[in-house]
């Protein structure tokens, strides 16, 4: 596949993709798995230059009280953004381990490309480094970008996303596999959220890429070059393997369970999923390089990035039609909702923005300027990848 057109080579979790036969075989094998767990507190020089140029942004908005958490692989870092008026509260970096015999270095070369949230506790894919990072949200100081302390957990090769089960018991992640030679080395790490260890891996014969659970928890849909894999929770078997979606990529279920979606960035389509059949029933145009998607909470409507199309989507899960194409320039790739449903939250890749759309009206409300500060260009190169929200306010909001 291509990469998006103004993405350019050096985006790896793109690049890295390689297309697997439709008819591949999957093969699933459970098993137990040692974690190696660090923990580390730690902070970083401020290395952003202000003359860069690119799209200007600055921190307008008035929203609900919470906090969104935006992974920024290109900082090694994340945003805390206060809901309410799209402050950044602070940008702390995460997933730098310190240099072996020198407490007062660390090495950063972290790649938080996913985030994962459950209660107050964050789960970050650090994928340049094989690790998850965990920390708790209820302790960052927006005085130091040092806090919290992380617990890190070593998982598979380039974990590049990762999901929390519906009841908080485990976090799956989706290691991609190395970015060259044979895809076999991609596989699920399954961690216990009780003990922050690894206490099961699933190997696949293609890279797994998204991850999301069926409502009741027993069922994951995994996206995969191959196509979507059905995975039973409990024995961690391969139920259902669902070919002919072109390229998958982002993955989302309704809230009553009955239907998945799909992103396939070749045809520029969302494959709508009968749960009940594992059969695509239905294929719905969008724009160019759809990455991530979102359903609101009473499954009424679907969001999608289109990334090559500098637009989101909007389509009425009634008619599987969409109703709306909202303008975004800057390569949106990442969105989530507001827990209220009333703010689409959407990532720009290109332009280190992130855009904030009233959902009653589809019009933009507000934006953010990734980066330590809400300056014009000081979030160039961030790379907002995933963003995760929540009604508790971050710590100096």
């Amino acid at each position: 596949m291509s990469l998006p057109e103004n993405l350019g080579p050096r985006r790896a979790w793109a690049g890295r993709r390689a297309l697997i036969a439709a008819s591949a075989a999957v093969i699933v094998a459970g098993g137990a798995a040692a974690a190696l767990v660090v923990t580390t507190s730690h902070g970083s020089s401020v290395h952003h230059d202000a003359a860069k140029t690119g799209r200007l942004a600055a921190a307008a908005c008035t929203g609900p009280a919470g906090a969104a958490y935006v992974a920024l692989p290109g900082y090694q870092a994340f945003d805390a953004v206060d809901t309410s008026d799209c402050n950044v509260v602070q940008q702390y970096n995460v997933g730098d381990t310190q240099v072996p015999g020198d407490p007062g270095d660390f090495n950063y070369d972290s790649t938080e490309e996913g985030v994962a949230m459950y209660g107050d506790t964050l789960y970050f894919a650090d994928t340049g480094n094989d690790t998850v990072a965990v920390m708790d949200a209820a302790t960052l100081d927006p005085d130091n970008y040092a806090n919290p302390t992380e617990t890190l957990i070593h998982v598979g090769f380039n974990p590049g996303d990762l999901a929390v089960t519906p009841d908080g018991s485990q976090v799956w992640v989706a290691d991609t596999g190395p970015q060259s030679g044979s895809p076999s080395l991609g596989g699920i790490s399954v961690i216990a959220t009780a003990t922050d260890a690894v206490t099961a891996t699933i190997p696949l014969q293609t890279d797994p890429r998204e991850i999301a659970f069926s409502p009741s928890g027993a069922r994951a849909y995994v996206t995969s070059g191959a196509g979507l894999l059905v995975i039973n929770t409990t024995t961690r078997q391969v139920v259902a393997f669902i070919n002919g979606l072109g390229d998958p990529q982002g993955v989302a279920v309704a809230p009553d369970g009955k239907t998945v979606y799909v992103t396939d960035t070749v045809q520029g389509s969302v494959k709508v999923i009968s749960a009940a059949t594992n059969t695509v029933k239905g294929t719905i145009k969008v724009g160019q390089m759809p990455w991530q998607l979102a359903v609101s909470s009473d499954g009424s409507t679907i969001y999608v990035a289109d990334g090559d199309s500098n637009a989101i989507s909007v389509i009425a899960s009634a008619s599987d039609k969409v109703t709306n194409t909202i303008p975004d320039a800057g390569g949106p790739v990442s969105l989530a909702l507001t827990p209220d449903g009333s703010e689409l939250w959407v990532g720009g890749l290109t332009s280190a923005v992130i855009t904030v759309f009233e959902t009653g009206t589809d019009t933009l409300v507000g934006s953010v300027n990734a980066g330590y500060e809400n300056k014009p260009n000081f979030g160039d190169g961030d790379e907002p990848t995933a963003i995760v929200m929540t009604t508790t306010p971050t710590p100096g909001s």
